[in-house]
């Protein structure tokens, strides 16, 4: 697989929130322990930031820019990502659940130990990101596209999988128990020999004992 290209980070100034609520752009900024603001935040890019320990949750994140950017221990949960786009971008120990993603593009970006449980995800792209160690229980894949992904160790249990081909998606190493899905938008993907029984019930096979 093609090797993620890591965020470009030169440098970051230690910042506040409260006081970048105006700014159009934050640049090599860092936050911590913080609150997304609630109200209206006119930023439409963040470039070269680190955020460590932010609440987002619940917060509404539509049409913002992400670039060089780290994620680590943040919240987001419930939140709405719309029309974003990220580039080199990292979440690490990072919590999605039940987060709305709509039409996001994810580019050389890195999940690693994400719980992302009760996601939605539709019409997302992603091309050569990599999730190790990530939870997707009871979440959704509508209609996506994954270009160049690696997936390791991650949970899909009771994962749906809705008009989004898994064609070479190497999946050996993830737990598929209770996967839902057309079985033909699985043509292709790579498991291993035991994930088999976990998937054979997609197939209309009755096995007899």
């Amino acid at each position: 697989m093609k090797k993620l290209v890591k965020p470009k980070i030169k440098q970051t100034i230690p910042s506040k929130l409260e006081e970048v609520l105006k700014e159009e752009e934050w640049y090599q900024k860092s936050f911590e322990k913080e609150d997304y603001p609630s109200s209206l935040v006119e930023v439409s890019e963040w470039n070269e930031c680190i955020f460590k320990n932010i609440s987002f949750e619940i917060a509404n994140l539509k049409e913002i820019g992400v670039m060089d950017t780290i994620f680590e221990h943040c919240d987001f949960s419930n939140g709405n990502f719309e029309n974003q786009a990220f580039y080199r971008v990292e979440f690490h120990s990072c919590k999605f659940v039940g987060t709305e993603f709509l039409k996001v593009n994810f580019y050389d970006c890195l999940f690693e130990d994400c719980n992302l449980e009760y996601s939605n995800l539709a019409d997302c792209k992603t091309k050569t990101c990599e999730f190790t160690d990530c939870r997707f229980q009871e979440s959704r894949f509508h209609s996506n596209q994954f270009s160049v992904t690696e997936w390791n160790h991650c949970d899909f249990s009771n994962l749906e999988l809705i008009e989004t081909s898994m064609e070479k998606q190497d999946v050996s190493t993830c737990n598929l128990t209770g996967l839902r899905a057309d079985s033909n938008y699985l043509k292709g993907m790579i498991i291993a020999r035991e994930q088999a029984m976990d998937l054979i019930s997609l197939f209309e096979i009755e096995i007899r004992s």
